[in-house]
């Protein structure tokens, strides 16, 4: 038997071409089906006119981290975050699907009575603009509309408030 048989020409060209093949077809899948999600990572500052009690008279921030669907988030102050840099451990997780974000987790005791859980679900907006424009770049322009739910131990009942999230502009690393 030699290596260039017709056999074994036949045989070796046709699993190259079944795997170029193969190769096109799911290339072609991709492009036209399979899109980046929206980039919504960034700190987004929480208001509306009837927040809980446990969040009145504190600017909440809620900061979002991202990647791909999957989103991990924690809520600060404001304060707590123009006053250090620390990091703090996401307590929220949650999924982005289309223009849709949903966040479920637990309160930091220092903004709500230990065991509070939040519910957060949000739709992702343009204020100057009726689409998202721009999907894989940050835009100051962007916001979450929707709402929130908290029960707290004295509270076991959520109610459904409404509330925006509007993206803060990021800060450089040298400027406080």
């Amino acid at each position: 038997m030699t290596l260039f048989s017709a056999k074994s020409i036949g045989l070796y060209s046709l699993a190259i071409g079944s795997a170029i093949g193969f190769f096109n077809i799911v290339t072609s899948y991709g492009e036209a089906n399979v899109k980046a999600p929206l980039l919504v990572t960034g700190n987004y500052l929480i208001t509306s006119p009837n927040l809980p009690a446990c969040f009145q008279q504190k600017q909440l921030v809620l900061k979002v981290q991202q990647s791909g669907m999957y989103l991990n988030a924690s809520i600060t102050t404001a304060s707590q975050m123009s006053g250090t840099d620390r990091e703090s451990r996401p307590t929220f997780s949650g999924r982005l699907h289309d223009l849709q974000l949903e966040l479920n987790g637990q309160m930091p005791a220092d903004i709500c009575p230990q065991g509070s859980q939040l519910k957060i679900s949000s739709k992702i907006s343009q204020v100057r603009s009726t689409s998202v424009q721009k999907p894989l770049k940050p835009d100051v322009d962007r916001q979450l509309q929707g709402q929130l739910w908290l029960t707290t131990p004295t509270e076991p009942t959520a109610k459904s408030i409404e509330f925006t999230g509007i993206l803060q502009p990021m800060r450089s690393a040298g400027s406080h």
